[in-house]
């Protein structure tokens, strides 16, 4: 059980959210690369050996890494290639954004555009790894994963909850609640606790987990600062959003405002690329 949890049984909290709806499960495959990831004394042979019986995951991981999200400085031309260069703990966190990616159901309410859902998550993944790569480069793939991973658990909600869960989710469309303020009036708990939780369920790592958890939370030291800037990212382009997304930066951290205008011109290519290639 994850350190920071407040419920004594995640797993009971879950079934209390989500009653009778069965949790849809990560692939085997993707469990058992990332069991190989994370032993010690696994090699990178061994790591794509296992990863090679999928051959969906394995493009898509390749996708990936050669996005200009990552901007490999060569082309990634292989599995073990991929392991060297990235490092373990970064290509589990790319398999397990992955991993979660696909267990998403497909049966999702028409209210939910899951076309806009997924490019916004590209856009948070961005533009947080983007700025974590100029104030705190050692949280990037943190922070990459967390982005992307934010808002997981909304389609799963609607997925369960059917038209139930309609009127808050399009009650947030509007802008004057956010929507895990609504969730909290309606429900006692939101996405955010969601996400953590389902997490837990499918074992991925805790920091992951704490950032989800946290995303809406100022003071939170359980995540990286661009991981909570994002947080509030709207689906379309949002000349106030950005403004008061640098405001923000600028105002906590030693970074210059033309870098910042640079990242985010660029976020929006990326972002469409990435969500492209893994689609």
């Amino acid at each position: 059980m994850f350190s920071f949890f407040k419920s004594k049984d995640p797993h009971k909290r879950l079934h209390e959210i989500l009653g009778d709806y069965e949790l849809p499960k990560f692939r085997k495959t993707v469990f058992e690369v990332l069991r190989r990831l994370r032993e010690p004394t696994s090699t990178s042979k061994d790591i794509a050996e296992v990863m090679g019986m999928d051959p969906d995951l394995t493009s898509r991981v390749m996708r990936t890494v050669n996005s200009t999200a990552y901007a490999p400085r060569t082309p990634v031309k292989d599995l073990d290639h991929a392991v060297t260069m990235l490092g373990k703990a970064e290509l589990e966190r790319i398999v397990m954004m992955l991993g979660a990616k696909m267990a998403v159901p497909k049966d999702v309410p028409s209210y939910v555009d899951m076309g806009a859902f997924w490019q916004r998550a590209g856009m948070r993944a961005v533009i947080a790894r983007g700025l974590a790569d100029l104030v705190a480069p050692v949280k990037a793939g943190l922070c990459f994963s967390a982005g992307f991973l934010q808002d997981f658990s909304v389609p799963l909600i609607a997925a369960s909850k059917g038209r139930e869960y309609a009127e808050v989710y399009e009650a947030s469309n509007d802008g004057t609640k956010p929507l895990h303020e609504l969730e909290q009036e309606q429900f006692g708990w939101d996405h955010a606790e969601l996400g953590a939780l389902v997490c837990s369920e499918w074992e991925l790592p805790e920091d992951i987990a704490a950032a989800i958890s946290t995303q809406n939370e100022p003071e939170s030291e359980l995540r990286p600062d661009p991981v909570f800037y994002v947080s509030d990212l709207p689906d379309v382009d949002d000349e106030a959003w950005r403004e008061r997304f640098k405001e923000q930066v600028l105002a906590q951290h030693d970074v210059s405002e033309e870098a910042l205008d640079k990242m985010l011109d660029e976020a929006d290519g990326k972002a469409r690329e990435l969500v492209r290639l893994i689609s």
